[in-house]
């Protein structure tokens, strides 16, 4: 999971690329909890994403456009376009279940 700006995930929408975003902060618990989850996830997955990570502590205003204080964050975007947004953390059959309905239904 590579760490991004705001910037760069425009630019990666810009060239058409589906990304999975995690938002998360530097002190919070459940969003490192959540570190071995989403790297077993980037490397199992069928799907051609990106997988990136945003810190709020240093992008404050994602928080706005997430339009949630709740961290950790995921989102999918396919097609440059938010497919799925899913909020805290309870485990990795969940985060591959919302992986899999955005990427279909998205």
């Amino acid at each position: 999971m590579i760490d991004w700006t705001p910037d760069d995930l425009r630019r990666a929408l810009d060239q058409g690329q589906d990304v999975f975003l995690k938002l998360w902060k530097k002190g919070c618990g459940i969003c490192k909890l959540s570190v071995p989850a989403t790297d077993r996830l980037e490397k199992q997955t069928e799907h051609d994403l990106i997988f990136a990570k945003i810190s709020v502590d240093d992008h404050a205003e994602m928080l706005e456009i997430a339009g949630t204080d709740v961290l950790p964050t995921f989102f999918i975007f396919k097609n440059q376009k938010k497919a799925g947004q899913y909020t805290g953390f309870k485990g990795l059959k969940k985060l591959e279940e919302f992986v899999e309905e955005s990427m279909t239904n998205g």
